[in-house]
């Protein structure tokens, strides 16, 4: 079901996507998973966020490896964000809009997160779990992607 389906009732605030994303901060990381304070990866956090504003699930992605980005040679991340999100021409990220990245210059777009404001976002590391950092250099050179979530008011 694509965005312009979803047929929201009133429009989303970007104070609750941010308080959604915000929820998560200490889950734990876990590849695949998607359940709030248990474990998530990065595509996990964005689908529990879309799943809390909008009440169920946007799209099952299929099982998929730690290199699947690699493996497949496709914007897949990319690809899936353009069928659920509205891609916006922005170069700075405001609240509540979903960041896709690549993580080295010239390889497939393989991470996400939510903005929490233009300089910080919520996000999934194998390494540490869901926390929200600043979006630093080293994260805004990678950015690949600024997508919001449909029927977000202006």
């Amino acid at each position: 079901m694509g965005s312009a389906e979803i047929g929201m009732a009133s429009p989303v605030s970007t104070d609750a996507i941010v308080r959604a994303a915000r929820g998560w901060i200490g889950t734990p990381y876990h590849h695949q998973a998607s359940c709030k304070l248990v474990g998530t990866d990065c595509l996990g956090l964005v689908r529990g966020v879309f799943r809390e504003i909008y009440g169920r699930e946007a799209e099952m992605p299929p099982p998929y490896s730690a290199d699947w980005a690699e493996a497949l040679a496709a914007e897949t991340l990319l690809e899936a964000a353009s069928r659920q999100l509205l891609p916006t021409r922005d170069h700075v990220p405001q609240s509540g809009d979903v960041l896709i990245f690549r993580m080295r210059r010239g390889t497939i777009a393989k991470h996400a997160g939510v903005a929490t404001g233009s300089q910080s976002m919520v996000h999934a590391l194998e390494t540490i779990g869901t926390v929200e950092v600043a979006i630093n250099g080293w994260w805004r050179r990678r950015i690949a992607g600024i997508f919001r979530f449909p029927g977000v008011e202006s």
